[in-house]
């Protein structure tokens, strides 16, 4: 489409340096590593990006939009299998594993203690909950492409649905049906390239008018 892209790695994703307890934080600290692209992006003078996210990295751009000073350069995300209730992700975990699903429900209790927490090797407790409603129901003016398999057991589907039913202006969500988690790409590349070009072209292609202008001034 025209794009520079730029691949950024997180603490602890392998690539980036860890954290000093080498554990995930679930998007609560890890956003401002994004925060940190951003700002890469623009000392070398960019202003806008559309942000990409798969799973946890959905988690991630979310975090980073409500809670960055540098939010305004987000024109867009895309979201593939997000990740915006961790608590619905830790029952359904539960749930498939054969474990009661309120056991998901107790280990999001768990890291938002500061003394079980540090148990679980973790510096900081996890207010997830808190999280989890800023991102479903927090208000949104930023345009949004959910791509998410309906038969994905780990990141429940509904949780897409729900969200994009409540930010209907906002958000828009393309189904998949195929198995597993962040397969939607594999399964129909063809479906998953056309659903992006058609969302990237409808909002943020240059106007006609706009295009005729350079076409106009090329030709002089």
């Amino acid at each position: 489409m025209g794009l520079n892209s730029l691949i950024v790695s997180y603490r602890n994703d392998g690539d980036a340096p860890a954290s000093a307890d080498r554990r995930s934080h679930l998007g609560e600290s890890e956003w401002r590593d994004l925060e940190d692209a951003l700002q890469f992006v623009s000392d070398r003078g960019g202003t806008k990006c559309i942000v990409f996210g798969w799973s946890l990295g959905a988690t991630i751009a979310m975090n980073t939009l409500q809670r960055s000073r540098l939010a305004s350069m987000i024109s867009g995300i895309v979201m593939v299998s997000p990740v915006l209730s961790w608590e619905a992700v830790l029952r359904a975990n539960a749930r498939h594993q054969g474990w009661p699903p309120n056991l998901g429900s107790q280990v999001v209790s768990l890291l938002g203690s500061k003394e079980l927490s540090r148990l679980a090797g973790i510096s900081t407790p996890l207010k997830i909950r808190q999280a989890d409603a800023s991102r479903l129901g927090g208000p949104l003016k930023t345009p949004i492409l959910i791509l998410h398999n309906r038969n994905d057991w780990s990141v429940p589907f509904e949780t897409s649905a729900r969200f994009a039913e409540t930010h209907a202006e906002q958000v828009e969500l393309v189904e998949f049906e195929c198995s597993g988690h962040t397969q939607e790409w594999n399964s129909d590349p063809v479906g998953w390239d056309l659903a992006v070009r058609r969302w990237y072209g409808r909002l943020f292609q240059p106007s006609a008018t706009v295009g005729k202008a350079e076409k106009t001034a090329g030709d002089i």
